[in-house]
């Protein structure tokens, strides 16, 4: 993976990964700029129709906050960023794409680019281009 590529991927991950713990930590902690409890959340999901909402809540706040530190630094990064994208698949189709499209624009860029952070990996410039034993991880260039 070329130098260049490998500050696009940082620059992606550094994105998504601190987005994803804006939201994780507004509904673990009930902070910033994406507060809501996870009660009221657990409410939100329960007036979707969405089964077990309790559990969900937990799962969805845990997969932004966690997920989320896990793309920043680059560490389990096809993971974090499998979970990450269903999620916001999810959080499209059930609440922000009913609302509009232009509700659903961050859901839709963050799953779309989860999704290529799979495909791609973390980059040369992560944890996981030292300790996962990864060998897709860095790409050939066209034609070889």
């Amino acid at each position: 993976m070329s130098f260049n590529l490998s500050i696009g991927t940082l620059l992606i991950r550094l994105a998504v990964g601190s987005i994803m713990i804006v939201h994780g930590t507004g509904k673990l902690f009930s902070v910033g700029p994406a507060a809501m409890s996870i009660p009221q959340f657990t409410g939100f999901l329960a007036s979707l129709g969405v089964p077990a909402p309790s559990v969900a809540a937990w799962v969805v706040a845990l997969v932004e906050l966690v997920g989320g530190l896990c793309i920043l630094v680059g560490f389990l990064t096809r993971f974090a960023a499998f979970a990450v994208a269903i999620n916001m698949f999810a959080a499209t189709l059930l609440v922000h794409f009913p609302e509009g499209f232009s509700d659903s624009e961050l859901t839709i860029v963050l799953c779309l680019v989860s999704f290529a952070l799979v495909s791609i990996g973390a980059g040369k410039l992560s944890i996981d281009e030292f300790v996962v034993d990864d060998r897709s991880n860095s790409m050939l260039p066209v034609g070889e």
